[in-house]
């Protein structure tokens, strides 16, 4: 049920294990059964906010901490389809210091003509940590709304979000400044907000 760019990274197992939603164990070992990683889950370490946990992965977020760590767990980011077979989970974080949130916008000047230049601009996030939802709302220079691009959407911990210049009516939106409002939130209570800018260009 999900999607993978790289099916041949899989080894098939058959019959595979069945695993309960609500708990259970995932013992790896060896053909002589030595255990080499024991993992015991439960629902309640899924996000609470979710509406549903029926198909969503939990993800380990850092491969250095222990794997009975349940703070080093997290539901798979809405944003990859809830699951990330075969590639890096999109919860994965490395422990750093010196890490901090990032929101960036590229390119600054993007031409939606579809020419295959430029022609969407991608508002590209980093997190510290798992856990946020995110909205971005797209307004011209005269301060209306003309997109709504993400709405309080769960996410990963990076990963981007794209805007071809269509606006919400279906038109493509004219040549100008446009800014991105984005905000971002977490179960603690932490609420932050970025603003970042964006020119729509077209050839002369």
């Amino acid at each position: 049920q999900y999607v993978t760019s790289d099916p041949n990274v899989f080894l098939k197992t058959d019959p595979f294990p069945a695993y309960n939603n609500d708990e259970g164990t995932a013992i790896l070992s060896t053909y002589t059964g030595e255990i080499l990683d024991l993992f015991t889950y439960s629902e309640d370490m899924h996000y609470p906010l979710l509406n549903y946990v029926d198909g969503v992965s939990l993800e380990r977020i850092n491969f250095e901490s222990p794997t009975d760590n349940r703070n080093n767990w997290h539901s798979a980011a809405e944003s990859v389809g809830f699951g990330t077979p075969g590639v890096r989970n999109s919860q994965f974080t490395e422990s750093s210091p010196d890490a901090e949130d990032q929101i960036m916008v590229e390119p600054e000047i993007f031409s939606p003509d579809n020419d295959g230049y430029n022609d969407v601009v991608s508002i590209k996030y980093t997190f510290e940590q798992p856990g946020y939802n995110m909205t971005v709302d797209v307004y011209d220079a005269h301060g209306r709304l003309v997109r709504k691009l993400v709405n309080n959407e769960y996410l990963g911990t990076s990963g981007a979000v794209n805007w071809d210049g269509i606006q919400d009516d279906n038109t493509k939106a004219p040549v100008g400044i446009y800014v991105f409002y984005v905000q971002i939130f977490d179960l603690s209570g932490n609420v932050k907000h970025y603003k970042k800018t964006c020119v729509l260009a077209a050839k002369l």
